[in-house]
């Protein structure tokens, strides 16, 4: 109810998973497939991936109560123009203790189709790497989840001492991979643990399309490493059919 009270009327469509919340504004989706697309449409989307990961199994439950729990005590999710948003992350962050993740619909892409196939790689040897018609919306809500990992469980570290940022290192190493390009662009704001996230989840895409026998012996380490994290969901339904989440506004 705190957090409740603190979330702005901007934010038209609000619902929650136990006590993390997913708000999004009225403002429509710029890079879609469709000129009628609006902003509850990504909302909505939104609630069933989170809920999906959620409930890898299906069964109408949260697989890891205390993982959600985690997450909504450090974290919420906000759909919505990228300036509207910025004030309001800074705010929430600073007043509620809660990071919060964004949508940004007026420069991200929203495909809502897009079910992670139908692309090719040879290799991935980029962070910048991502599918043709990729739904931004996807990635951004696999962030919140993998971030709420890396806070519950000491194995998820983003570390360079970790188990993954070593994966990522060797493949640096050996020049399979390159961070730099990014964090030159990013005028070297590119921090090390964003980077491990980036590449956790261009992984997890790689192997929903089919892909991952292009990957290098630490990529494929890192998969391991997620299909034998007990309760870590490999997939996203959009057309997730359950009712975790609530409608608070």
């Amino acid at each position: 109810p705190a957090f409740e009270a603190q979330i702005p009327q901007i934010f038209s469509h609000v619902y929650r998973i136990g006590n993390f919340y997913i708000m999004g504004t009225d403002q429509r989706p710029r890079n879609t497939d469709r000129p009628d697309r609006t902003g509850e449409e990504v909302v909505l989307q939104a609630v069933r991936l989170f809920s999906s990961l959620l409930d890898a199994n299906g069964d109408g439950a949260v697989d890891q109560p205390k993982l959600l729990t985690t997450m909504g005590q450090n974290f919420a999710f906000a759909i919505g123009a990228d300036q509207t948003l910025r004030p309001i992350e800074e705010t929430l962050d600073r007043e509620t203790g809660r990071y919060v993740i964004s949508m940004k619909t007026d420069i991200w892409p929203f495909f809502p189709d897009w079910n992670g196939k139908g692309f090719r790689l040879s290799r991935l040897d980029s962070s910048l790497w991502r599918p043709d018609k990729m739904n931004a919306l996807w990635e951004e809500c696999f962030h919140a989840y993998t971030e709420s990992w890396n806070l519950h469980s000491n194995q998820w570290s983003f570390g360079k001492k970790g188990g993954l940022g070593r994966a990522m290192a060797t493949d640096i190493k050996t020049g399979d991979y390159d961070i730099q390009e990014q964090n030159r662009l990013e005028h070297g704001d590119y921090d090390w643990n964003t980077a491990v996230n980036e590449y956790i989840h261009q992984i997890w895409v790689v192997q929903k399309g089919g892909q991952d026998e292009i990957l290098t012996e630490p990529q494929q380490k890192v998969l391991e490493f997620m299909r034998t994290s007990p309760g870590f969901s490999m997939d996203m339904n959009k057309d997730y059919s359950g009712s975790l989440a609530v409608k608070v506004r």
